[in-house]
Formats: C-alpha cells, structure tokens, sequence
C-alpha cells in the first residue's frame, strides 16, 4: 500500500549533535502522514463504512419482523450506536500500522534514525501520532454512525436516546475503544514492518480468524472466552455489539473489556517498541 510521499526528517535545535525536539519529532510525523493522500482516503472511508453499515443494520432491524436488535429502551439501542465498533474497528488499526511501516516501506526510515537515533524517542512519537489519528477516526465513525442511526430511529417514530447517559457513555466509549486500536496498530507496524504483510495480516485476524474463534468459543458453551480476544474485549467495553449478540457473550463487565483491550494495547505496543528500537533500520 504506497503513501505516496517521502518522509519528512525532524528538524534539529539547539547544538548538541542528534538533538531534536519531542515538538519538532511530532511535526515531522504528523507531516509524514498528512502529506500523503492515504490519511484522508481511510479517513472518508471509515465515515462512509460506518454511515453506510449502520443505515443497513438499523434499517433492517425497524423493518423486518423479527430482529437481534430492539428499540424499546436506551440499553437496547446502545448496539446501534456501537456499530463502528464492531464493524469499522480495523480503520483506526490500519492506520496506526502505516505510522510505522510507510517509513519502511518507502524507505525513508535510515533518514528519520538519522536526524533522530534515540530511536525510542521516534517511537514514542510515532505512537502519540498513532493515538491522535486514530481518535479522530474513532470519532468520524462515531459520529457518522450515531447521526444515521439517530435519524433512522426518529424517522420511524422512535425515540433516539442520544441524550440519555447511556447511548453517551456508549459513544464515548466507542472513541477510546477505537483509538486504543489505534496504539495496538503501532506496535503491529513495528513488529511486522512490511506494510503490505501488516495490511492483509490484520484483515485475516479481524475479519476471519477472530470472529471465527469467537463463534466457535460460542458453540462449544464457553462464549465469555470470546471477551479475552481484542475485538470481544472492545465490544464488551462499550456496552455490547451486534457480534456480541451474535456471539451470545453479552453479560460480561464493560470495565474488565477496557482492561483486556488496555493490556492488548501495551503489551503490542511494548514488543513493538523493542523491535523498533534493535533492528536494522533497512
């Protein structure tokens, strides 16, 4: 997946040899990512997906005669308004992988270590710039799904709930559960480097072996082993999801979802950090 741009080195201050700025490292990775057009392709995409999954899902749910999803109180909507969660959580990881690997795969990354060789210092701005962009995807999807979910349901003679404290509490948690999937993605891109391996290997793992473990959990009588893998733990933390249904897991603690989520996000981003800061630049 090609970024379209070459990096942009920190720029230096002060006199010491190597010495450069957390303020000047940040601009730089905010400018290696935003002068690319892939930021805001994924960025318009992930709006769409959610506006246009959660106008599916909800439409259907208000019109066909026997549904997972039910409108009779603000818990039984918070699914709706979880839909980016469960369906647009990869944009946010996607994009916290290319922070990582389009210096590596544009080859611009010996650059980078060299105006910058404290390589954990380059890290841990890539990383901040991870959790940034991706908190601005949580929120388009967020928002974008929220607003069509809530006209649905107000076309239809329901009401939304979108004031009550818990569609809020819902929607809120949605964006830190989508930005934490933003730091797993920076420790992903550090770990894999090849942007295209780290590209089709999350997609495997999110859309095909995850919920198949989930459903298999499910069948065999033990679905809360589900909530331990990372798209079940952020389900479980906002509330519940459609997969969450699907999955039969619903019951479980949305505080221990954050957490499981939480340690997934440190733990990656952790062994990321170590192979970002041993390995060959090249």
């Amino acid at each position: 997946m090609s970024t379209g741009t070459s990096a942009v080195a920190p720029a230096r201050t002060g006199t010491k040899t190597g010495a450069v700025s957390p303020a000047a490292l940040l601009r730089s990775e905010v400018l290696k990512l935003t002068t690319t057009r892939l930021w805001w392709v994924l960025l318009l995409a992930v709006g769409l997906c959610s506006a246009a999954l959660t106008a599916l899902i909800v439409f259907g749910a208000l019109n066909a005669p026997r549904s997972p999803l039910s409108f009779g109180t603000a818990g039984d909507a918070v699914p709706a308004y979880n839909l980016a969660v469960a369906l647009a959580y990869v944009f946010p990881l996607a994009i916290g992988v290319i922070v990582v690997t389009q210096e590596y795969h544009s080859r611009t990354i010996s650059a980078t270590l060299l105006a910058e060789p404290r390589r954990a210092r380059v890290y841990g701005a890539k990383l901040l710039v991870g959790l940034g962009t991706a908190f601005v995807y949580g929120t388009v999807a967020v928002l974008s799904g929220a607003l069509v979910a809530a006209a649905l349901l107000s076309g239809h003679g329901k009401p939304t709930y979108l004031t009550d404290g818990t569609v809020l509490g819902a929607l809120g948690g949605s964006i830190v559960v989508l930005t934490l999937w933003g730091a797993i993605g920076v420790g992903v891109g550090a770990l894999v480097r090849n942007q295209v391996a780290a590209i089709v290997g999350i997609l495997l793992v999110t859309q095909f072996l995850e919920p198949t473990l989930r459903i298999l959990a499910s069948s065999l009588g033990n679905a809360e082993l589900g909530n331990l893998l990372p798209g079940g733990a952020g389900d479980l933390a906002v509330g519940g999801t459609i997969m969450t249904a699907a999955a039969e897991a619903d019951g479980g603690s949305q505080g221990l979802g954050f957490l499981v989520l939480a340690l997934y996000a440190l733990a990656i981003g952790a062994l990321g950090a170590v192979r970002f800061t041993r390995y060959e630049a090249a």
